[in-house]
Formats: C-alpha cells, structure tokens, sequence
C-alpha cells in the first residue's frame, strides 16, 4: 500500500517505467560498458547494479529524435540500436532481440506520447497505453517544473551528517547510529523499549529500518532500506512508499502494522543526589561521597507544565562567603573570647552571691 502522492509537484516520485540491463558506448574509450538501466519519466538513468539507488549517468530524452536499429551490427545478432539525440548519437546494445524491441517501445511512448507503429503482442500494447496515460499525468501535474532525480552517487566514502539532516528538521529517538549487526543487539537487549530502530544504511547515503520481533522464543530481524531524495524518502518495499520526513516513516510501520512495532526509545539514567569522587586517605581508593543537601527554597509547582505536585525539588541555598581584607589573628582572637566569658562568668557570680 503506497501513501498518497503530496500536492506539491516536486515531491512526485518519477515513475519506473521499464528496466532492465543494457551496454552503452562510452564516448572516450568507444567501447560498450554494461548497466542497469531505468526509464524514469522521460530520463533514461544508469546504474551499477539493480539494487544500487544511485545513479551515474542519464541521459535526458527531451531533444530526442528517433530511435533506429543499427542493421550492421544486428546482423551479427549484436541487438545494437541507436539514439538520434539532437546533441549527437547514443549506441545502445541490448541484451535480446525482445529486449532491444521493448527498450525501442518505451522509449518512444514517453518520448513522443503516442504508442509506435511495431509489431506488439496485446499484453505489451496494454502496457505501452498505461505508460502514456501516467506520463501524460506527470507532465500535466508537472507543468513547466523539473521532475526530482534519484540522488547522484557519491564519489567519497566518508558520510556527510547533512545528507541525513531531516527537511522539517527534526530528530527520532528511535535513531541509532550503529551498524547492521549493532542494530540487532541493541534491540535484542532492549525489547522492553521497542522493537523499531532507524539507522543509517551500509553505503552511507541512505537510511536503514531495522525490526525485531520475538515469537515462541524465536527472533525474527527484519531490515529495510530507505531512499534518500532531494523530494523525501522511499520505504524500498512493494511499488515504494514515499514518505515526506522521517517521523512519516516511523508512522508508516506502526500503522501499517497496527502497534506491533514501536520506536525503540530507551530511557535515559539522570543521579537523584548530588556526589563526588573523593579518595580515601588510608587505602586510597576512590569512594562515591553523596553530599548533604539542606534545602532552603521550595520550586514552585508549574501546572501548565505538567509536572507532579507531590514532591516539588528543592534547591541548595549557597551564600557567597566574604573574603578577608586582612590576615585574621587567631591568637588575638582567642584571646578576646576568654575575657569576654571570664568577664560573664564574674558578673553571673556576682549576681548570685548578692
């Protein structure tokens, strides 16, 4: 079940119309290199492998003029076509006969919006008709603004913290960033807190969910991949969901599995007393001291706050103490509280023998 498409244009997912494995002649070296190809509106992109979310080349269909077999080559059962681009030639090698005539199909509804005049069997027809009435949508709900591109494939290792800054800004206690293996353990020795992690994925440019659940004392760990895009994120799963934050997410799984899996939200530990570190002057260990607390000021209870009236903090009253402008003499001073209780004692004395 795909969520609902937002009203903003921008955040339309580019429709897959037709993939698949093709060669393309690279331009400085004249030799054909293999790909996995994917029909995105009217982009035609490259990637390494079927799995890989990142692109690194496409090619843009707009200045397309033909598509044309190449008969020099398909005579030697090459299945080589070629793309009449206004910007020059594009040779394309197929990996069957079928696969170049369905590549050549494509290609020319979404280009032309008009189904080609070839040979097609009616399944195939039925198809090419759904293409052009989705592509004619697009391009109507897009007007004049560009289609969003899956993301450009990083050339650096490292992770940049931006590519997983979410566009509302906001941040999940369900995200850890631990790896595929760290996931598991963490939710393996805190199932009381959740089953539902977020993470981020092993290429470093993607988002990762990670589930466990525990059913007659066996574990059963699931992983999602999450698509990072300049328009959102996708939940890699049956047609994709696309989710326009990262909270939107973490609701997707909850609702669609009704409350069986919940964000793994682990409590933090805060200290009730206040405690120092202090080492003992005979063994010299080191000992947790507590210090004594005399509460002087009550906290005034904030309602509107939520928080309980039962047992309201109190804070430690500290008075600054005065510095000394001079040097005390405590000899001096001793001296001047013995006279002053002699002088005491003798007037208790004196009032008593009267």
């Amino acid at each position: 079940m795909t969520s609902p498409r937002p009203d903003k244009p921008r955040s339309c997912l580019v429709p897959n119309y037709h993939d698949g494995y093709l060669e393309k002649m690279e331009n400085k070296s004249q030799k054909y290199k293999r790909y996995w190809a994917v029909l995105r509106g009217n982009e035609l992109f490259f990637q390494v492998t079927n799995r890989d979310p990142m692109y690194i080349e496409k090619i843009n269909l707009e200045d397309f003029m033909s598509v044309e077999d190449d008969e020099i080559y398909n005579n030697n059962l090459q299945h080589i076509m070629t793309l009449k681009m206004k910007s020059g030639d594009i040779k394309l090698k197929a990996e069957t006969l079928e696969a170049q005539d369905q590549w050549k199909s494509f290609i020319h509804t979404v280009t032309k919006l008009e189904i080609p005049n070839q040979v097609l069997l009616p399944g195939q027809i039925r198809r090419l008709q759904e293409v052009l009435e989705l592509e004619t949508k697009r391009r109507r709900k897009l007007g004049s603004s560009p289609p969003p591109l899956p993301p450009l494939r990083s050339t650096t290792p490292e992770l940049d913290q931006n590519d997983y800054d979410d566009v509302e800004n906001d941040r999940l206690s369900c995200f850890h960033k631990v790896s595929r293996m760290e996931a598991e353990t963490l939710l393996a020795k805190n199932k009381e807190f959740g089953n539902l992690l977020m993470r981020p994925s092993r290429d470093g440019n993607n988002l990762s969910i990670t589930t466990r659940q525990a059913i007659n004392n066996k574990a059963i760990v699931n992983h999602y991949r999450i698509l990072c895009l300049d328009s959102g994120y996708i939940i890699d799963i049956g047609g994709g969901v696309l989710c326009n934050s990262r909270q939107q997410i973490i609701d997707h799984f909850i609702q669609q599995t009704k409350g069986m899996l919940k964000p793994l939200e682990i409590p933090e530990d805060y200290e009730m007393n206040l405690s120092i570190m202090v080492e003992d002057a005979e063994s010299g260990e080191l000992i947790n001291q507590k210090l004594p607390t005399s509460p002087t000021l009550e906290l005034q209870t904030l309602p509107q706050l939520g928080m309980a009236k039962e047992k309201p903090r109190a804070y430690l009253k500290i008075e600054p103490q005065a510095k000394p402008s001079r040097p005390i003499d405590l000899q001096g001073l001793k001296r001047d509280v013995n006279e002053e209780l002699s002088r005491k004692l003798q007037q208790r004395r004196a009032a008593i023998s009267e």
